[in-house]
């Protein structure tokens, strides 16, 4: 816990804090969100079609021709796995083309993160499949 000096160290650090003042320090701090946004907590990102969610998870229960509701689940489970791995791919071309201004460093940094952000939905999507296949 902190104590109350602490406290009011705090808040006049605190008030000096400006925010960037140039355009390029600007422009470099509007990709901040995605440093810990792409490692959010939600599943499916605000600014996502869940139409084409839908429209994917439909496909899948088609192709796949569940008969439980484990089944059901799996499907979907790969389904949403794919769709999001395909959103990240498409969000990280928008982004790099955004961020061709900015730094290599920071380039690179931004490329492994979606690179992370996509591989992790390749493993859940292989997952649920090998449970998938496991379970018929």
């Amino acid at each position: 816990m902190a104590t109350e000096k602490q406290i009011a160290a705090n808040r006049r650090n605190a008030s000096k804090s400006t925010g960037p003042r140039t355009e390029r320090g600007r422009a470099f701090m509007r990709l901040n969100a995605l440093r810990h946004g792409l490692y959010a907590a939600a599943g499916i990102p605000r600014d996502a079609s869940l139409k084409e969610l839908a429209q994917i998870r439909g496909e899948f229960v088609r192709s796949y021709r569940p008969e439980t509701a484990e089944h059901i689940r799996l499907a979907e489970q790969m389904a949403t796995a794919q769709w999001l791995c395909h959103y990240w791919h498409r969000t990280e071309t928008r982004v790099l083309g955004q961020a061709a201004a900015s730094s290599p460093a920071r380039q690179v940094s931004l490329f492994d993160r979606f690179s992370l952000r996509q591989a992790h939905y390749q493993r859940a999507f292989m997952k649920a499949y090998r449970e998938y296949q496991r379970s018929k």
